[in-house]
């Protein structure tokens, strides 16, 4: 198990963007955390560009579309059954499919 990294339960996932900008995390904790290199070195674990909230349960999926690179899909656990688009550039929430 992994802790840390802004979420305080066990981390699920890791994805970097398409071009390897932004690294996006998620986490039991129904968090997700997207950082970007441009914000600063990898001793700044805990600096984060956005931090989404909205999914009601651990966020067990993320994968980024790879014509677009700041849209990204994330998907929550069981109490969730949905699918959110975020656009990782303004931190929007686009779309939200249950």
């Amino acid at each position: 198990m992994f802790l840390g990294w802004g979420h305080r339960q066990e981390i699920c996932g890791f994805r970097w963007s398409p071009l390897g900008q932004q690294l996006a995390s998620s986490g039991n904790n129904n968090v997700i955390h997207i950082r970007d290199r441009a914000m600063g070195s990898s001793n700044s674990l805990t600096r984060w560009l956005h931090r989404f909230e909205e999914h009601r349960a651990a966020v067990k999926a993320l994968a980024w579309c790879p014509f677009q690179a700041n849209l990204l899909a994330s998907s929550g656990g069981g109490g969730d059954h949905c699918i959110k688009f975020w656009n990782t550039h303004t931190g929007a929430c686009l779309n939200s499919v249950a």
